[in-house]
């Protein structure tokens, strides 16, 4: 526990998303693009309280906290993902090919979100032609 102001919070419990190649989630798209070889997740611990999630491009100067790099079905500035409470929301912005959530990896969404949606740990995002992040908390087992 941290003191701030004479008042006593709990610091928040660190997150991470695993980043993974997802056939099931490829199948379902119709990409033109190959897929990659699956195999274990790329771990990105969740530091801060918003965060982007897409592809790096220095040309048009964007870094994102969770790189897609790979899945050119990404956009550059694909979602976000902000700090609420002891979980996230997760917001499109604008992307090309929409962001999908889940409660359940394997339980493939038909709809992109519309709007800002809640998300708690072992939500399952799917974005791009292949793309699959778990959110969880970082002292989970992966």
């Amino acid at each position: 526990m941290s003191v701030q102001g004479g008042s006593r919070s709990v610091l928040a419990e660190p997150w991470v998303a695993e980043v993974w190649v997802d056939p099931q989630w490829y199948e379902c798209q119709s990409s033109p693009d190959r897929l990659p070889e699956p195999g274990p997740p790329t771990v990105v611990p969740l530091r801060g309280s918003q965060l982007l999630i897409g592809r790096h491009s220095e040309t048009h100067a964007v870094v994102p906290h969770i790189d897609c790099d790979r899945d050119a079905g990404v956009s550059r500035r694909h979602a976000q993902l902000t700090r609420q409470g002891d979980g996230w929301v997760v917001e499109d912005l604008g992307s090309a090919n929409g962001t999908y959530v889940s409660g359940a990896v394997g339980d493939i969404p038909q709809d992109p979100i519309e709007i800002g949606r809640p998300v708690a740990a072992g939500s399952v995002l799917y974005l791009g032609s292949w793309t699959r992040i778990v959110l969880r908390r970082e002292s989970a087992a992966g």
